[in-house]
């Protein structure tokens, strides 16, 4: 199965006496002005014939044509990506094919289109037979290429059944060609010219009007007529059986053919047919000989529509309504015999390794019992993460529930199927009712290993939060499993690490994470590489260390765009992470950049709770930094919404933790009201080490209580909380956080008059943020800081150069941002002593020199103090300060 047929990438080698059909060729011409064109008619309608003869009229150095044949096992999207790159690629080297066929389906359209993207030519993509793999999943990751794709791409699809693929808006937008069964009928010419060759001699026109009528011009039932006629059918006797539907016709012309072989041959023929694909091994198989790949090419030779599926013809396969046809008959005439030759072949795939072609058969062989076996054996659960998510949906479908309950790998892949369609609910439940069966059970120790892992999955997909004892029972499972299994080594060690973050435990996650790395390297699996990448910076980021958190992300996103294209799920995932340290870096606009793609595609994908929060909360805080306070408000409500569908608690929280920060600098009154909604005081004090509570949304809930004890003048309150929280800081590394306590101490500190205190974490929190980057916290915590950069930069000791650069380039930003006006205390202490002299006309320098700031602070402080307040001229802005209580007394007249 790891081994592509390459002749699914070109028209059969054989096609019968084919008609040139010119005027549906010139139809044909207009799909390259066309996005799509569309040919659904019946089985043998000539389908595959006519896209043959088309696809042969173009010069490959003016029009890049790709085919690709489909069959059912390209219903997994595994194999459908993997197909279509070698289509668009037969260059392409193993390595690509193996990257396209792991990717998950949004990520595999990315590199369909990123490789599309790269051709200069008009390319046209061919889908034959594409009824084989229709379904909710392939017409979606067509229809989202054919969407995607650029402008010089067409799409040419060719299919039984009439597939969804938008036709609606591109019939609208003149962008649709389609042709039907009605379109490709023969014409009494047409038919005449195939007839002709057969019989060798002129028919009379009678006769062949006769025969198109009878047929209505099917091009199949043409065909068979006319191997009919090279066998010595009587045409008169022949035309007069023409009678009933089209699927009578086909049964009668399949006799007809039949009828001339051999009794071994027919016997053959019908046993064969029962495979899609066939070698010499199967046919000795299936009919007791030793001698089958000599059979294969007497009856090639014979005609018995046989197509070599390779140039060194290693295999074959029958023209599939013959095909179709015979397994009918035989499934009628010996129903036994039929399921007995189909759980043979099942067998024989399933010795062999090739899972999905035995659970097809063992399906048609109606035994329920093999096919248990064969997905058990095969690894049950341990399957779909390995790709093989709709062969094992197909199984279980199959299934007696019974069957299925007593298996433990059959049951945990029932679950972890309900886990990747998002039916967290019934997973839930049908993990708990076989978890309590199999504890009663007589387990192996590895079964038992295998229901635990999954259950974690379960967990981690809940998202709920986990305790440190179940961390370290975690930890202990390790050193139980096998050290060649990196499967489970691998999911693990990255939940693990995943779960020590999450409670920030941020040394103890670093361990697990580059483990689980190590594992997927051993597996060879880069794309699971990456998302322990996106860990580890994450981990980065929090202990405060991030110029490393953004290496680690310029690498890993350099290696996305090479093997996964710039706009695969990946890319999204990692944008969403580096838009969150642009963010902390002042780079909103840059941050924003990112998110206005990535947070629409990673909605699409199958994202966790972690890049929902990155994502989101960036792009929330960004569109607050840019003065869209509405967008601000919109994307916390887009999470929340999201987190509701998925049942994401934690999301949930911590956006509605976002937006009450943000109204707590644009409007006191509404946080209020929010905060008391979301039961603010209930999470800022839970148990976040034992708690349903997690520890991120403890933390947000705790630093938002100690901004509103500090507005209110609490400051006793408000230091208890960054108290607790410095020191669970300090302990766990966590040196993101301590930038932001420090920073809210030392404004409590300094209102309570301990202003060397004060002055100690403020340096603290410079000391931690300034070669590291993170510009952001001075900036939104503008209003607890600001006392604490005018007190540094005009101290009396000598500041060294780095810290006041770093301090004067925040002072000026902070000057040129506005702020709400609606909050309490919307004048720094320094912005207010300033208006007080300012309402008595006193220049910048008299100011300065009267409260000790030097006159470039006074400059930028009165610069912010009109734009908080939407003016531009000294005399209105002392008007404005009056009027809203700012300034106390009379305002005196001010000069220009």
């Amino acid at each position: 199965m790891d081994e592509p047929i390459h002749t699914k990438l070109a028209p059969p080698m054989w096609l019968g006496n084919q008609i040139r059909r010119d005027m549906l060729l010139a139809r044909l011409d207009t799909a390259l002005d066309r996005r799509l064109t569309l040919i659904q008619a019946p089985a043998g309608y000539g389908k595959t014939s006519l896209l043959a003869q088309w696809r042969a009229r173009f010069d490959p150095a003016l029009v890049r044509v790709a085919w690709l044949t489909l069959e059912r096992d390209d219903a997994d999207l595994k194999y459908l990506a993997r197909y279509i790159t070698l289509a668009l690629d037969e260059t392409a080297n193993g390595e690509s094919e193996r990257n396209a066929a792991s990717l998950p389906a949004r990520a595999a359209v990315s590199a369909v289109v990123n490789r599309l993207a790269r051709e200069t030519l008009p390319v046209v993509l061919i889908l034959d037979d594409y009824h084989h793999a229709e379904g909710p999943e392939v017409d979606a990751f067509v229809r989202a290429l054919i969407q995607l794709a650029p402008e010089n791409c067409h799409f040419v699809i060719a299919s039984r059944d009439y597939p969804w693929l938008g036709q609606s808006a591109l019939a609208a937008e003149e962008q649709l060609v389609e042709l039907t069964a009605s379109d490709l009928r023969f014409s009494t010419h047409e038919a005449e010219a195939l007839l002709a060759r057969a019989h060798g001699e002129g028919l009379a026109d009678t006769e062949v009007r006769s025969i198109v009528a009878r047929t209505e011009g099917w091009p199949i039932a043409l065909q068979l007529a006319s191997l009919s006629l090279k066998r010595g059918a009587a045409h008169r006797s022949l035309v007069e059986r023409f009678r009933g539907p089209s699927s009578e016709l086909a049964r009668y012309l399949s006799e007809q053919v039949l009828m001339t072989m051999p009794e071994e041959t027919r016997e053959i023929v019908v046993r064969t047919a029962l495979l899609d694909r066939l070698t010499g091994e199967a046919v000795n198989l299936l009919c007791d000989r030793n001698d089958g790949w000599l059979v294969l090419e007497r009856l090639e030779e014979q005609g018995m529509f046989l197509t070599p599926l390779t140039p060194e013809r290693q295999a074959y396969r029958y023209h599939q309504l013959f095909a179709e046809h015979l397994r009918e008959r035989l499934e009628r005439g010996d129903s036994d015999r039929f399921r007995a030759l189909h759980r043979r072949i099942a067998t024989w795939f399933a010795e062999r390794g090739e899972t999905a072609e035995a659970v097809g058969h063992a399906i048609q062989g109606d035994d329920d019992a093999l096919l248990a076996t064969i997905v058990e054996e095969a690894g049950g659960w341990r399957l779909i993460p390995q790709g093989q998510q709709a062969m094992v949906e197909r199984a279980l479908a199959k299934l007696p529930e019974a069957m299925v309950s007593a298996r433990p790998r059959l049951a945990l892949a029932r679950v972890y199927l309900e886990i990747k369609r998002g039916e967290m609910s019934h997973a839930r439940a049908d993990y708990d009712r076989c978890a309590a069966s199999f504890d009663r059970a007589d387990l192996s120790a590895d079964q038992r290993i295998e229901v635990r892992v999954v259950g974690d999955v379960l967990a981690d997909y809940e998202n709920e939060p986990v305790g440190l004892d179940d961390l370290l029972s975690r930890e202990a499972l390790l050193r139980t499993l096998p050290s060649n299994d990196h499967l489970i080594l691998a999911n693990v060690c990255e939940t693990l690490g995943a779960k020590y973050f999450e409670g920030g435990w941020l040394e103890r996650a670093l361990e697990p994470t580059v483990a689980a790395r190590d594992h997927y390297q051993a597996m060879g699996s880069l794309y699971s590489d990456l998302f322990t990448r996106f860990l580890e910076s994450r981990i980065r980021h929090a202990q405060g260390r991030m110029k490393d958190a953004t290496a680690i992300l310029a690498t890993a996103r350099a290696e996305i765009e090479s093997n996964f294209g710039p706009r695969s799920d990946l890319a999204a995932n990692c944008a969403a992470f580096e838009a969150g340290l642009l963010y902390e870096q002042d780079q909103s606009a840059a941050a924003l950049a990112l998110l206005d793609w990535a947070v629409p595609h990673m909605e699409q994908s199958d994202g966790w709770a972690d890049v929902y929060v990155a994502g989101y909360l960036s792009a929330a805080r960004a569109h607050a930094a840019e003065g869209r306070i509405e967008d601000a408000r919109a994307m916390t409500a887009r999470a929340r919404r999201l987190a509701g569908r998925r049942g994401l608690r934690q999301l949930d929280l911590l956006a509605a933790l976002c937006e009450v920060d943000l109204l707590i600098d644009q409007d006191f009154d509404a946080a209020r009201v929010a905060a008391d909604s979301l039961g603010l005081d209930v999470l800022g004090r839970a148990d976040a080490e034992n708690s349903s509570v997690h520890r991120p949304v403890v933390t947000a809930a705790r630093l938002c209580l100690a901004k509103f004890a500090l507005i209110d003048g609490d400051h006793d309150t408000a230091l208890d909380i960054l108290r607790a929280l410095r020191r669970w800081a300090a302990q766990h590394g966590a040196g993101r956080l301590l930038i932001d306590v420090n920073i809210l101490m030392s404004h409590g500190l300094r209102a309570l008059g301990e202003n060397e205190a004060a002055q100690v974490c403020f340096d603290d929190a410079v000391g931690t943020a300034m070669f590291q980057g993170f510009i952001r916290p001075f900036i939104d915590l503008r209003r607890f800081g600001e006392a604490g950069i005018d007190a540094t930069l005009n101290g009396a000791a000598q500041l060294d150069r780095f810290r006041a650069q770093f301090l004067k380039g925040i002072a000026r930003t902070l000057a040129a941002r506005p702020v709400s006006t609606s909050a309490p205390g919307v004048l720094s202490d320094a912005e207010a002593a300033i208006v007080a002299h300012l309402s008595f006309g006193y220049s910048n320098k008299e100011i300065a020199r009267l409260i000790g700031m030097s006159p470039d602070t006074v400059k930028y402080r009165l610069k912010s103090v009109f734009r908080k307040i939407g003016v531009q001229k000294r005399r209105d802005a002392v008007r404005v300060l009056h009027e809203r209580g700012l300034i106390v007394g009379e305002a005196p007249a001010i000069p220009e």
